[in-house]
């Protein structure tokens, strides 16, 4: 089946700044476009302009414009915690995820940016692993995204980023998988249960001491692997280590795996890309180390196709609403008084008008930051209606609409079109092919399942010799099912 958004992401590696833009259609991505820019500056309090400077660099430079953005984080700042929570049912666990990590912290849980993943359920409980960031760790690259005009519509790791990718090449299996992606100073070793993430682990060995099978990096892999599988519930057996970043020569495969008693399979995903031979117009080391792997990742999982987190997903709640809407009034409050003032200045410059021209600027002003100010206190009155604000994100639709696609029958979406929120004939309008009738009925039953939109029983369907294409339209959902979504979203 194929899906042709186009995404972006943005990874900060101390003062260089990539971004890859890349397309989801086939298994895996096509990388369409890998642009790296580094900040120059000589004093420290010159580095955020500097940083700045750079990713404007980097997005004019780019040949194609993605539709959003993902922030790619690295999980050395991460915080991560397997939880046992004693009851199950995905709402009950979800409200229970953030009380049960609390004890853990060093700093308030308000501090804390949060996702997690649910592995499995063992003996009545459900097998948690949490991931979190503190907010501070990424106030300067969203400060720098939003003073480069760019809005993050997620965040997330770049171990997740990386196994996300793993995954596309990947045959669905059961049961546990352990992967080690390399990168050039840090590595990081992922498990997986049934797809799912199960455990990850930030490691200090660099690219140099596992290629060489340094005794330091075989310990911390397999101390790794023993923590993991000393608290592990679930069943199963760990056979082989999966290497990605790393194409190694036989002599230092056999080193390795007889360092750490386990087989070995490694693999350098870029060069396995539609697209990827971009990473090799930098140097042979362009391509080394998963240096463009980690941020194609985190733009692959924003697609829906892959595994992915975000740290985002608090933020964008219905509970963010008043946090998005206030800004914005303040801003056009801004503008108008700066419309004001200019018009009071020019006309009455030089005159005794000009006094009293300010007085009831000023008056005005003092009126607007007292409204401000209410809303601010009080919220949203009952008379204004917020619905666009509670509509899912491009994100949610794309991944919904992809997960309802069925596998292997060949459905192609063309076109995909989103409406205005005052719009009222439709919401979401797609067309597209399938080779037969009996696939689009499929496709249209799975999504007449999704709480997200509502779907029209009728749809235009025209035969063009082997394939049949379709066009079909979607509304927002009735108010009952929305509160049921943001019910069992709670």
């Amino acid at each position: 089946m194929g899906f042709g958004v186009k995404v972006g992401a943005i990874e900060f590696a101390g003062d260089e700044i990539r971004v890859a833009v890349i397309k989801a259609g086939g298994k895996v991505p096509k990388v369409l476009d890998l642009v790296s820019r580094r900040a120059q500056y000589e004093e420290p309090e010159k580095r955020f302009e500097a940083m700045v400077t750079a990713l404007d660099g980097a997005l004019s430079a780019l040949s194609v414009q993605p539709a959003l953005f993902v922030l790619c984080e690295s999980s050395a700042n991460s915080i991560v915690r397997t939880l046992a929570i004693p009851f199950r049912g995905r709402r009950r666990v979800a409200a229970a995820v953030p009380f049960e990590l609390e004890p853990f912290l060093a700093f308030p849980l308000e501090e804390l940016l949060l996702d997690y993943t649910i592995v499995t359920e063992v003996e009545g409980e459900t097998e948690v692993f949490a991931m979190g960031m503190r907010r501070g760790q990424v106030e300067e690259r969203l400060a720098i995204l939003e003073a480069a005009g760019v809005e993050a519509e997620s965040i997330t790791l770049d171990s997740v980023a990386l196994s996300g990718l793993w995954q596309a090449f990947q045959k669905k299996s059961k049961g546990l998988s352990a992967t080690l992606h390399v990168r050039a100073s840090t590595s990081s070793i992922v498990i997986l249960f049934n797809g799912k993430l199960a455990y990850f682990r930030h490691l200090s060995c660099t690219a140099e001491q596992i290629r060489d099978a340094a005794p330091s990096a075989a310990r911390e892999i397999q101390n790794s692997l023993r923590a993991f599988m000393a608290k592990w519930r679930g069943g199963g057996e760990i056979s082989h280590l999966y290497i990605t970043g790393i194409d190694f020569t036989l002599e230092q495969r056999e080193s390795l795996t007889q360092a750490l008693h386990l087989p070995l399979e490694d693999t350098v995903l870029i060069s396995q890309l539609k697209g990827g031979v971009l990473a090799l117009e930098d140097g042979p080391m362009g391509a080394k180390y998963n240096t463009w792997e980690a941020v194609v990742g985190a733009a692959y999982g924003a697609t829906g196709r892959a595994y992915t987190i975000n740290f985002q997903h608090a933020e964008q709640n219905t509970e963010g609403v008043l946090r998005k809407v206030i800004p914005h009034l303040m801003f056009s409050s801004c503008l108008l008084l700066m419309m004001l003032a200019g018009w009071g200045f020019y006309y009455y410059q030089g005159t005794a008008r000009n006094e009293a021209e300010a007085v009831r600027l000023q008056q005005q002003l003092n009126t607007l930051n007292e409204e401000i100010k209410t809303l601010t206190d009080k919220g949203l009155g009952a008379d204004i209606n917020t619905d666009m604000f509670t509509d899912p994100t491009l994100i949610g639709l794309l991944a919904d609409i992809a997960e309802r696609m069925p596998e292997g029958k060949n459905v192609i979406l063309t076109d995909l079109r989103i409406a205005a929120p005052e719009a009222e004939s439709w919401w979401i309008k797609l067309s597209g092919t399938v080779p037969d009738a009996s696939v689009f009925n499929e496709f249209l039953n799975k999504l007449k399942e999704s709480t997200l939109y509502h779907v029209d029983e009728e749809a235009d369907l025209s035969v063009q010799g082997d394939l049949t294409t379709f066009a079909l339209k979607a509304h927002r959902p009735t108010v009952e099912a929305a509160e049921n979504t943001h019910a069992d979203k709670s």
